[in-house]
């Protein structure tokens, strides 16, 4: 069956849309990245129609049956088309992939997780119109109340909401439509509350502590691989997963983390482990052992070995067995996470990137900054800023490879753009940046670098210039 989706009418734009964690309650705010999510009970300071759509959208979240969950954890969103959402959908999806992996904890002595992914569901709801038919079939249905009525028009639309759930599925609700779980029988904790749980996971824990960096720079390649770690992590701690998907998954997230190559992946997997975490006594043989079953299921679609065996023996059969290789897999996990974005850190704090970056290649960005004629040219002034501190840090080392002609492209599109953008010029100023502009090339640059010479003879003063003083600054 084709899904009817009503669309928008000319001139229409969504509301304010939702996002909500249904399963986890808060009991102070907490911003998460740009989303504040709070309780659904607090709808102070929002506007009556606001106010009226998450008043709408706690009534529908339940649990099971008849039993309506009391409250919520929610974030307001800017008007959003859930078809053209992606960057904001992205960020909302790092934000449950942070808030999964937190929840995920596992039990030190038995290995499970607090959580399971589900637990950490997002929704998140649009308000629109939507088809009747969608929110209402009729074929091969009853309703067990006959009197409640959606308020249609003639041509079967009513106000109500597109969703999405947990970024995959595609949904279509109105007022007394009913959310449940994505699995049955899903519990609800009692001490659970978003605020201190995630505030004492960042702030206690010293594998969690750069978690929340993630969500401020997320387009870092740390960042994203692991984000995309994450992602496959929580996939693992699915409540429907089987043991065998849970080791496939849990092996594609510890790949994604680690950035293992195609290639010999067994051998870089364990070196891997043991530079993160150290020569700890036998963590060698669960990575071999853990990897040994990645394989069994990716290449036979079972695994039979799926616990430790904490002794090498001939046969399987003969070795002891312990605790089920995914214990020890969340653990290490978890410890490989935090050893990753601390190392990251640490090599931001010493400007690592930068400092094997050479001036070459920064001028060369910078002539490709200004030359973008796809950015307005106050962003594109603000975007090198980083590059040209960096080129004044290490204009004194030596590097062969530097490009007179390189420079002198970047001051000339310098000057191009601020004639664009500085129509407030002084008129000698501004003769002397249209000379620079405009200077021809030429094998030797002389134009250019007279032009130059001939604007760094003004010295700059708080009233303006004099003088022919040349300014070094």
């Amino acid at each position: 069956m084709t899904h009817m989706i009503m669309p928008l009418t000319p001139g229409e734009t969504p509301g304010h849309g939702i996002a909500v964690f249904p399963f986890l309650k808060t009991a102070q705010a907490i911003q998460l990245g740009n989303f504040t999510f709070r309780s659904t009970d607090d709808i102070e300071g929002l506007g009556d129609e606001d106010a009226q759509h998450v008043r709408e959208v706690s009534q529908m979240l339940f649990l099971q049956d008849d039993l309506r969950i009391r409250s919520a954890a929610y974030a307001m969103l800017p008007s959003l088309d859930l078809d053209k959402a992606e960057p904001m959908l992205k960020e909302l999806e790092h934000v449950q992939s942070v808030v999964a992996y937190c929840y995920s904890s596992p039990h030190p002595t038995f290995g499970n997780p607090f959580f399971h992914f589900e637990n950490a569901s997002l929704v998140v709801l649009s308000p629109q119109g939507v088809r009747e038919f969608l929110v209402r079939p009729e074929h091969h249905v009853e309703a067990t109340d006959p009197s409640v009525s959606l308020g249609a028009d003639r041509w079967h639309n009513l106000p109500g909401y597109r969703g999405l759930y947990n970024f995959r599925h595609h949904f279509w609700v109105a007022k007394t439509s009913r959310l449940y779980p994505p699995v049955p029988h899903m519990g609800l904790n009692i001490a659970q509350d978003l605020a201190h749980d995630l505030a004492s996971a960042f702030t206690q824990a010293p594998q969690h502590h750069l978690l929340p960096e993630l969500l401020r720079y997320p387009d870092t390649p740390v960042a994203q691989r692991v984000l995309t770690a994450l992602r496959w992590h929580n996939r693992a701690n699915a409540a429907g997963n089987s043991d065998d998907c849970a080791v496939l998954d849990l092996a594609v997230a510890f790949e994604a983390l680690l950035a293992l190559p195609k290639d010999a992946k067994t051998d870089r997997f364990v070196d891997a482990i043991a530079l993160l975490l150290g020569r700890v006594p036998r963590l060698n043989l669960w990575a071999e052992q853990f990897y040994a079953a990645r394989s069994d299921v990716a290449h036979e679609g079972r695994a039979d070995h799926l616990r430790f065996m904490p002794a090498k023996a001939k046969s399987p059969s003969d070795s002891p067995l312990y605790q089920p290789l995914m214990t020890y897999g969340r653990q290490v996990f978890r410890l490989c996470v935090g050893a990753v974005l601390f190392g990251a850190h640490l090599a931001e704090q010493a400007g690592l990137q930068d400092k094997l970056v050479t001036n070459q290649e920064r001028f060369e960005v910078i002539c490709k900054t200004l030359a973008d004629s796809s950015l307005p040219v106050e962003d594109r002034f603000a975007a090198i800023a980083d590059t040209v501190d960096a080129i004044n840090e290490y204009r004194v080392v030596s590097e062969k490879g530097l490009l007179i002609e390189t420079m002198l492209g970047a001051v000339k599109l310098t000057a191009a753009n601020l004639l664009v953008c500085d129509a407030s010029l002084d008129s000698v100023i501004k003769r002397r940046v249209e000379g620079l502009a405009t200077a021809r090339k030429s094998t030797d640059s002389y134009e250019a670098l007279d032009a130059l010479r001939a604007y760094t003879e003004l010295k700059w003063t708080g009233c303006g210039y004099f003088g022919t003083t040349p300014n070094h600054t």
